[in-house]
């Protein structure tokens, strides 16, 4: 009998009578369906700080049209977030609504003579040696006039240590350094520049100071790593590449009913406007649009799902289509190649509209002019439906690829119940064979605002989430995708926590690795002694190799005992990992920390014995080889 290596404890003091469950595992498949590696999928949504915290901009209100509050009824612990960072308010600033380069309002900032003028925003992150990229739109009212940026921060003498600055203005963006070229004009124009930090700290300020007589506004700041990956933050990036959701799904209430228009998103993001987001609250800062999304695919090696506003029309969602896998040749191709990208996207899955039920009359007459646009634009698109109804399947359901139900709840036997009963309609409605189920947003909750939302944060929530992926796995001759909600932040249902300063792995995100890492295409057919575990296994094609998957929701440890029938050869086990509180507290309510970010993690085990004994609240995954 194998004991975990991590754990201090000698199991059989610590099993209570009972305690023990005993699986046969069958060569045959439970279905004739395949496992697929989209059922390990994510979702990011413009909701508050999803995608600012993914994304490598320090700067919040860099358009300076004003932070506002997320809405009312969605809400964890009130803590402030990136998106509620302003610009510190003095005398020497305001927002002005004459002739901004962009969006409503630019800042002024007003310099006389011996009291220079400062623009300031709090709370940023910075380390040793690092470059940052600065940009900036300009025009002034005076030649007197010297501008720079500074990064600095305070120190407990109450002094101001400078970590990074330089002068402006610079070159023009694009031009060639020459003295002779204009500072500060009437005319509003970019400037740049590099600053490199000769120091590390989360409590940085960055500070643009103007000296002399006169005005000076500035419009669309920004401030960037200058390792920042196509403007993703690099940390970022590799988490997401490591967890591999292999799908990631774009849009959710902002495209409906948030009426969200991916038009006004393309192109110089600088030129770009922010627009309020209606279901959330907030000021977007637009500066992530789709092809920013495509390339995030792109970096983390996924493939992209579009959920495209079904109140923008059937035509804006073929230039969508055009737009992401046109080439170069055709109108909106060479639109994206003109925006920086001349290889189409290739986009596959699009689904047409967010959470609109399958009853609803308009989504069901119009649908079929979504079909005919999106399909003359690229045939090979495939398309999903919103919330499916048995109205939709016999309307519209010859057109379809997926149907995509979302599912925020622990209660399995009710999502058991869901599939079974979409199985059903698929396969009873003439012309619905070719249809597979795509769950395109799921979590143990969509709700629970206030402290309950950080249930999500907690180990017994990412082993619900485990035991999600196992009635996914169960239904997968039907279920092809499914999207976790949500990949970063996200008042707490996220993988990943961002900060300024770093990023922190949930217990959910280790849970999603690991059955992404070891999950086979083949569903076996499995029999177990009683409920105490929650188990599931899978083969691969050939038959030699398959994993089986063992949660263990309890607060005690489990002895497991298995066997295997029917397969050609002796089945043995060669490797383990397991997701798990390492301090084995047996406490449901765990979680990782800032100051603890590896309290719950997978270890890595050698070849277990059988039985084995599972420790508590954990999700174990156990390779086998058939030789």
């Amino acid at each position: 009998m194998l004991i975990l290596s991590f754990l201090c404890f000698h199991p059989f003091q610590l099993l209570s009578e009972g305690a023990e469950t005993a699986a046969v595992i069958h060569s045959q498949p439970l279905h004739g369906g395949r496992i697929s590696p989209m059922l390990f999928g994510n979702f990011v949504e413009l909701l508050d700080d999803v995608v600012p915290g993914m994304w490598a901009e320090m700067l919040n209100d860099r358009s300076f049209e004003g932070v506002n509050r997320a809405a009312n009824w969605s809400y964890y612990d009130g803590k402030p977030d990136f998106c509620d960072r302003e610009w510190d308010p003095n005398p020497t600033w305001s927002r002005d609504t004459e002739n901004p380069f962009n969006g409503a309002r630019s800042a002024r900032l007003t310099a006389a003579r011996h009291h220079p003028a400062s623009l300031t925003q709090s709370g940023l992150a910075v380390k040793r040696g690092v470059v940052y990229e600065f940009s900036g739109w300009f025009r002034a009212d005076s030649p007197k006039l010297a501008a720079a940026v500074l990064l600095k921060t305070l120190l407990p003498t109450g002094d101001w240590m400078t970590l990074a600055s330089a002068k402006l203005p610079l070159n023009p963006a694009g031009t060639r350094w020459n003295a002779s070229l204009p500072g500060l004009g009437a005319q509003w124009h970019k400037y740049s520049a590099h600053l490199t930090s000769k120091g590390q700290t989360d409590r940085v300020v960055f500070e643009l100071r103007l000296e002399g007589e006169g005005s000076a506004w500035a419009d669309k700041l920004s401030l960037m790593p200058a390792d920042n990956l196509m403007g993703w933050r690099p940390d970022v990036v590799q988490a997401i590449k490591d967890v591999h959701p292999a799908i990631v799904r774009w849009g959710g209430s902002a495209c409906d009913p948030g009426e969200y228009r991916w038009k006004e998103g393309i192109g110089s993001r600088d030129r770009r406007t922010p627009f309020p987001n209606k279901p959330w609250g907030r000021i977007d800062p637009n500066d992530v649009g789709i092809d920013e999304f495509c390339q995030f695919c792109e970096l983390a090696g996924v493939e992209p799902l579009i959920c495209l506003s079904f109140s923008d029309g059937p035509e804006s969602a073929a230039d969508l289509v055009a737009y992401c896998n046109g080439e170069t040749n055709t109108l909106w191709g060479a639109k994206r190649a003109a925006n920086g990208h001349a290889a189409p996207y290739h986009v596959k899955y699009w689904q047409v509209g967010n959470e609109i039920s399958g009853d609803n009359e308009n989504y069901l007459g119009r649908f079929g002019e979504f079909v005919r646009a999106m399909k003359e634009a690229d045939p090979g698109v495939l398309l999903m439906a919103s919330f499916p109804t048995q109205k939709l399947l016999d309307r519209v359901g010859k057109d379809l690829a997926y149907v995509g139900p979302h599912h925020y709840t622990a209660d399995f036997a009710g999502c058991d119940r869901e599939f079974a009963n979409l199985s059903r309609i698929i396969d009873t409605t003439p012309g619905c064979a070719q249809i597979r189920i795509a769950v395109t947003e799921w979590n143990v909750t969509g709700g629970d605002w206030g402290l309950g939302r950080g249930k999500m944060l907690t180990l017994e929530s990412a082993l619900l989430n485990a035991r999600y992926l196992h009635v996914l796995m169960r239904h997968s001759d039907k279920a092809e995708i499914a999207c976790r909600s949500n990949l970063a932040n996200s008042y707490a249902g996220a993988i990943i926590e961002t900060s300024p300063a770093g990023l922190l792995k949930r217990p959910s995100f280790y849970v999603m690795q690991l059955y992404a890492r070891h999950a086979r295409p083949i569903p076996l057919r499995l029999e177990q002694s009683n409920g105490a575990l929650d188990l599931f296994a899978c083969a691969s094609p050939n038959g030699k190799s398959l994993c089986l998957f063992a949660v263990n929701p309890g607060t005690a440890p489990v002895e497991f005992s298995y066997r295997f029938d029917g397969f050609v050869g002796a089945v043995r086990a060669a490797s383990a990992e397991v997701s798990c509180d390492t301090l084995d507290a047996r406490q449901r309510d765990v979680m990782n920390h800032w100051e603890a970010p590896d309290r719950v993690k997978t270890v890595s085990q050698a070849p277990p014995q059988n039985p084995v004994i599972l420790p508590a609240l954990s999700a174990t995954a156990i390779e086998c080889e058939v030789k």
